[in-house]
């Protein structure tokens, strides 16, 4: 085969290729990745942090309102410490 032949293909993917010289990293895909994954378990953990009402706040509120004796309240808080996790 005769180089003159290749020569003006050569020339044409020359061209074609000049207007995209920059060609992207890897970690071009890895970062959007990475952010919407930590913005994802971010507003998990802030969901489950404002769901979460532990047993002793509500025991306190219980108390507060008066719906509930002093002797009742520790005796519960004592439960509820027993029985923690």
């Amino acid at each position: 085969m005769e180089t003159t032949a290749i020569q003006p293909v050569l020339t044409t993917l020359a061209a074609a290729h000049r207007g995209w010289d920059w060609e992207p990293a890897p970690w071009f895909l890895v970062f959007p990745v990475l952010f919407w994954t930590a913005v994802i378990v971010a507003l998990v953990l802030a969901w489950r942090r404002w769901r979460r009402r532990d047993g002793e706040s509500t025991l306190a509120d219980v108390f507060a309102r008066g719906e509930i004796t002093e002797e009742e309240y520790r005796a519960r808080l004592a439960v509820l410490r027993e029985n923690r996790r």
